[in-house]
């Protein structure tokens, strides 16, 4: 989408731009050129929760509004760069888990939320049940990422963790494996099987 594309041409240059701000040889103009954007991010920030403030007390059509705001990609990336955005954390990586629910059984997957942290670190557990090789695996956790990461930008980490067959067929023996009781004998076996010892 057009839209898209300039988007992400408006934040290329954005970076553009504070790199030569923050490599300007004179510590004044650094001093001066950061002021002027933390106030104008402030005073943006300011009028959008305002505007979100004004929506809302208008009450259902409002708050239909906002919710659009919270789904348009556009939008949203804004809302979350200030703070604003109407939906939590949990809220947008349950979205996304569901979203990618027709994806991961595709690929004889599931996932499921394990937590969300109070500083915004996210917990996913991951299982591929198919016999493939590794990189589908590895395919299915990058692509989850990837989902996850759209969804919680603002998300202090990302962690997916892997159980199940993909885990052991790498020979990977989990802390939890030997916590549980798994014997290192039924450990050995299933590596001999798949090896074809």
């Amino acid at each position: 989408m057009a839209q898209d594309a300039d988007f992400q041409k408006g934040i290329q240059r954005i970076g553009e731009l504070v790199e030569q701000l923050e490599s300007a040889a004179d510590p004044n103009t650094r001093a001066v050129a950061k002021e002027l954007l933390e106030s104008l991010m402030a005073l943006h920030g300011s009028a959008l929760e305002r505007m979100l403030e004004i929506a809302f007390e208008s009450g259902g059509p409002g708050e239909t509004i906002i919710r659009k705001c919270g789904s348009d990609e556009l939008v949203s990336s804004v809302l979350l760069l200030y703070g604003l955005h109407p939906e939590s954390l949990q809220t947008r990586v349950t979205r996304a888990l569901e979203n990618s629910r027709t994806f991961l059984e595709s690929h004889s997957a599931n996932a499921e939320l394990v937590s969300v942290h109070e500083g915004g670190r996210v917990t996913v557990r991951l299982e591929v049940k198919s016999n493939g090789c590794g990189s589908t695996g590895a395919q299915v956790k990058s692509t989850l990422e990837a989902a996850l990461q759209n969804a919680a930008p603002d998300a202090a980490s990302i962690v997916v963790e892997e159980i199940g067959k993909s885990l052991m067929q790498s020979g990977f023996v989990s802390v939890a494996q030997l916590e549980n009781g798994t014997s290192m004998t039924a450990l050995y076996a299933a590596r001999a099987e798949r090896s074809g010892d």
